[in-house]
């Protein structure tokens, strides 16, 4: 991959915070912590446009005891199983579970199914994060 080189000009406090997140230790040069600032940055822009096809995962915590609540959370994977790829189920409490849905495809598709699988009751907490 071939890179091009340039310069950047950083208010005093913005460098500073740049050198705070370098110092602890997750990167060794201002080059790819800048770069992959950037890359979050133009992904965050896209997925909330719906643009591109996207790997994310759906963390669901739910109430199990809650009647029809994981027959409805499999409802939905299985309307959108072109983009649902795996799921993973952990038993939390004696009520609670959490359920891990991977997801590829189109991202306006994937929000969605983390919207329709956040507002079935006995849902308390959905969260949809991109990777890629």
């Amino acid at each position: 991959m071939s890179v091009t080189r340039i310069a950047i000009s950083l208010d005093p406090e913005l460098r500073k915070k740049l050198e705070a997140r370098m110092s602890e230790g997750v990167y060794h040069n201002r080059s790819k912590a800048i770069s992959d600032i950037l890359r979050e940055s133009f992904l965050k822009d896209e997925v909330m446009a719906g643009k591109g096809i996207r790997i994310g995962t759906i963390s669901i915590v739910y109430n199990h005891h809650m009647r029809g609540v994981l027959d409805r959370i499999t409802g939905i994977q299985h309307r959108y199983d072109a983009v649902v790829i795996a799921a993973m189920h952990v038993h939390l409490s004696h009520d609670t579970c959490l359920e891990v849905i991977t997801t590829r495809g189109d991202a306006g598709e994937i929000q969605k199914i983390a919207g329709a699988i956040s507002s079935v009751r006995g849902v308390t907490n959905c969260r949809l994060s991109f990777v890629g």
